[in-house]
């Protein structure tokens, strides 16, 4: 290897370009990477000769580039060369050449070699010991090897054994690294970690080295072993695209997928032969890699659209059904899986229960996800998601119950972080399973229950005010205060909005926050079904709860009762005179919807025979509502919609369910609205 660098001994027979080399030989970083390389690669490696070929095409073109404007012959002495004025920026830009050839044969052989610890099962849930000082922060694994690497608060990370835990090296800290977005070889050799959103650095996984630092690279997208190659994503000059890597070839080129916006991603699907994933969004291709002798080549096999048009959320998908499906997260929060192989799609409802992007492959039909921090839970919960029969089953676990779940790479398995802690494992205790869609109607009726328990506890807090105004009021007058009246109905005005402000503040601190206003007596609530319980007779438990709860707040509304819905975003003009709203004669009873951006007035006219039973006012604002009388009424924080479609309609529809079992039979809206008219 040294005869790459030296050449011969002997001036006179050194060529112009090899004197020039000797006059201004590599950098000594290089030189060192050299004898590394040297004693890493075996003497009858088939690879070696090439990369030879290679790395002396490059020092004669070094030397070719960097004295251009200079006569060099072959009597010129070495020494006579040294004091010619080359371009020293030239120099760099090739000996930066050089170093890269080296890092790619680096990475190259590494890539090859067997698995640096063999794969096991890793069994029930197991918490990893901390090695080095390393506090968790992410972890990945490799796909062949029984080897993960751990990332710590300090950007510092550690390789280890898995399942054991076992140190096998400490690797460097690097403050600019990423903690979250690296990558492990398959055979568990080789570490890719992307540095400061401008480059990635590869390490050796055994021994903690340096094998190649790149700015040509921002992440690592996928290792192919199997042709000697990996893809990778290039972000320059804001475009995002992903490259081909060839380590046997040193040949760098644009693969598939060159979008700007969303990220592309990749997914190796198999090995022999060697096919990937890769896609943007709604589309993506199974391509099929070749080795031929101008490369690896890439074959389109079979591209693809979603049906749906949701889109693949990050992280990238996971392979299921021996590899056969994919499983992600789409663009609105749920989840879905499709078959490669008929196409078949298949939408898992589950926004409202899971956490989208917070899952792991158990085996080839489960996957793990986490459920959202439910009422009365204090912590969220672990499912199997049985993707064949859309079931889902709680884990039952005295191990790893908190905490992230991180999927383990191209193998099925998962971590679990909590705080300072990490467990690893691919089998878990399950309970028993329920089909999804009742757990997910459960899940519903239970943030209906909810909601409307938080409604009551407000109704409670604003009669509280209004005694409290009440009793003051006459405390004054008995006092004899002039304006005794005036000043308690300030009094109850200022209560009551101190009252509001805590309970949107207790309820997530939204704007959204429900605020209620009536004058009849509450009775206590009814005890709820038991939590996480969302089965068939919980349900109807849930249902029966949310009947009684609603018949107390609205009265019994009517089986046959209709809900007429009145939607604006302000009044006309933004008269604050309100909006008048004429209650005609109607054979059915009615229950009216009142909705509106701004702090509305509505202004109720009962005409003769008028049959309305229940009034629900609601809005972006506190609205007010005026005629009312003895009807019952709610008034509060909450949806509104001024056109019948969209999300803001369907949302106001939802809570018509919520509160009446109906949905709206009629629906009147318009931006500025001044006069409506019911129940004709």
């Amino acid at each position: 290897m040294g005869g790459l660098v030296f050449g011969w001994t002997v001036e006179a027979h050194l060529s112009a370009t090899e004197k020039i080399n000797k006059a201004f030989p590599p950098s000594t970083e290089i030189r060192i990477s050299l004898e590394n390389l040297e004693s890493l690669i075996p003497a009858d490696d088939e690879g070696l000769k090439l990369f030879k070929s290679n790395y002396e095409s490059k020092l004669t073109l070094k030397a070719l580039t960097c004295s251009q404007g200079h006569s060099v012959s072959r009597f010129d002495s070495i020494e006579k060369i040294k004091k010619l004025t080359i371009d020293r920026d030239c120099l760099k830009e090739q000996d930066e050449q050089l170093q890269k050839l080296i890092g790619i044969k680096f990475v190259g052989f590494r890539l090859t070699q067997p698995p640096l610890k063999p794969i096991v099962k890793l069994g029930l849930p197991k918490l990893l010991p901390i090695q080095d000082g390393v506090v968790p922060v992410m972890g990945k694994s490799a796909s062949k090897a029984g080897v993960a690497v751990f990332s710590g608060q300090r950007n510092d990370f550690v390789s280890v054994e898995i399942p054991s835990g076992n140190r096998i090296s400490s690797l460097p800290t690097i403050p600019e690294a990423s903690r979250s977005h690296f990558s492990l070889s398959p055979n568990g050799r080789i570490l890719a970690i992307p540095v400061n959103n401008s480059g990635l650095r590869f390490i050796d996984n055994e021994t903690g080295q340096d094998l190649w630092q790149t700015k040509d690279f921002t992440n690592l997208e996928a290792w192919l072993p199997e042709v000697q190659a990996a893809l990778v994503r290039s972000s320059k000059d804001g475009k995002n695209e992903i490259l081909l890597v060839d380590f046997k070839e040193a040949k760098i080129k644009t693969y598939s997928a060159s979008n700007q916006n969303p990220l592309p991603w990749a997914l190796q699907v198999n090995e022999l032969p060697s096919r990937v994933l890769v896609g943007v969004h709604t589309d993506f291709t199974l391509i099929e890699n070749v080795r031929s002798i101008n490369g690896v080549e890439g074959k389109n096999i079979k591209t693809f659209t979603l049906n749906s048009r949701k889109g693949i959320n990050q992280p990238t998908p996971i392979l299921m059904l021996n590899g056969k499906a994919i499983f992600f997260a789409t663009t609105d929060r749920n989840h879905m899986f499709i078959n490669l192989e008929t196409g078949e799609e298949k939408v898992f409802e589950t926004r409202e229960f899971l956490v989208g992007n917070t899952f792991a492959k158990l085996n080839e039909e489960e996957v793990l996800a986490v459920s959202y921090n439910h009422t009365g839970q204090k912590q969220p919960r672990l499912w199997a998601l049985n993707i064949t029969n859309s079931t889902l089953s709680p884990v039952e676990e005295s191990e790893a119950i908190n905490g992230e779940v991180y999927a383990m790479d191209g193998r099925a398995g998962f971590m679990r972080k909590d705080y300072q802690k990490m467990w690893i494992g691919d089998e878990v205790k399950l309970g028993r399973s329920e089909l999804l869609t009742t757990i997910i109607a459960g899940r519903k009726l239970e943030m209906q229950l909810a909601a409307l328990e938080n409604e009551e506890r407000m109704v409670r807090a604003r009669q509280e005010s209004l005694r409290a105004a009440e009793e003051i009021s006459r405390i004054q007058q008995r006092a004899g205060v002039r304006g005794a009246s005036t000043g308690a109905n300030h009094i109850s005005d200022r209560a009551l909005m101190e009252q509001i402000r805590q309970l949107e503040r207790l309820r997530y601190g939204s704007a959204s926050a429900p605020v209620i206003s009536t004058m009849d007596a509450i009775s206590p609530a009814p005890s709820a079904p038991q939590r996480y319980n969302y089965g068939a007779q919980a349900n109807e438990a849930r249902k029966l709860a949310i009947l009684n709860t609603t018949s107390r707040m609205l009265g019994d509304v009517p089986s046959n009762a209709k809900v007429e819905a009145i939607g604006v975003y302000e009044t006309k003009d933004r008269a604050t005179s309100g909006i008048s709203v004429v209650v005609k004669k109607s054979d059915r009873p009615i229950v009216l919807m009142l909705s509106a951006y701004e702090p509305v007035r509505w202004n109720l006219i009962k005409e003769s025979g008028a049959n309305l039973v229940a009034i629900i006012a609601t809005g972006n604002s506190l609205p007010e509502v005026k005629g009312a009388g003895a009807t019952k009424t709610v008034i509060k924080r909450g949806n509104y919609a001024y056109q019948p479609s969209g999300s803001q309609y369907e949302a106001l529809n939802n809570d018509a369910i919520m509160w009446t079992g109906k949905p709206i039979s009629k629906f009147q809206g318009t931006y500025g609205g001044s006069v409506f008219v019911v129940g004709n």
